[in-house]
This record gives C-alpha cells, sequence and structure tokens, in this order.
C-alpha cells in the first residue's frame, strides 16, 4: 500500500519558516528505509510562511512513521501544525462527458 504523511505548519515569519526547511533536511537525512518512497516540501506561492511537508512510504501506514511523528515533534513550536495520513486509493475512471473538455 503507498501511503503519505502529510504535515502542514503556518508559521509566525520567514525566520520560523527557514528553521522549519532546516529540520525538514536534518530528519530526512537521518533516516534510511526501503519503504521510503519519496519526500516532498512545499511552500505557499502568496504565502511562504505556509509549509507543507508530503512523505509518501509504500508500507502498512499503522499509526504514522517515526520520521512523520519525530518532524511533527520538532516543529510544533514553530507555528500552528497538522498532521494526517492519507492512504492512495485506486480510482477507476470512466467516460463521462463532464470529463471532455
Amino acid at each position: 500500500m503507498i501511503w503519505l504523511e502529510m504535515i502542514s505548519i503556518r508559521t509566525a515569519g520567514i525566520t520560523e519558516s527557514k528553521r522549519v526547511l532546516e529540520i525538514c533536511g536534518q530528519m530526512y537525512l537521518s533516516i534510511a528505509g526501503e519503504t521510503l518512497l519519496r519526500t516532498a516540501v512545499f511552500c505557499n506561492v502568496k504565502y511562504p510562511t505556509d509549509i507543507s511537508i508530503h512523505i509518501y512510504w509504500k508500507s502498512d501506514p499503522g499509526t504514522g512513521s517515526a520520521l512523520g511523528r519525530g518532524l511533527f515533534s520538532a516543529l510544533q513550536n514553530l507555528g500552528l501544525i497538522n498532521y494526517t495520513l492519507w492512504s492512495e486509493q485506486e480510482v477507476q475512471y470512466c467516460d463521462c462527458d463532464w470529463m471532455t473538455i
């Protein structure tokens, strides 16, 4: 199963945002595992203090990973934070009229 840990944070300012990016780099370098598929960090185009961290796995999600929980713990004093788990779903697409452009 492919699943995603998503950590979104709204920091108070640019200084805190830079610290979030530093912590992400440090945490990522500290983990190695074959079930980790990839990580991605996004900054909001209009508000650079809004950051979304995506960690993709191929395993059973359980209650999240040590990496995801560690990041959440390390970042929670830097701003308003949200931590969620998502699982990829198989979707069958139909040939519907509303899908044609």
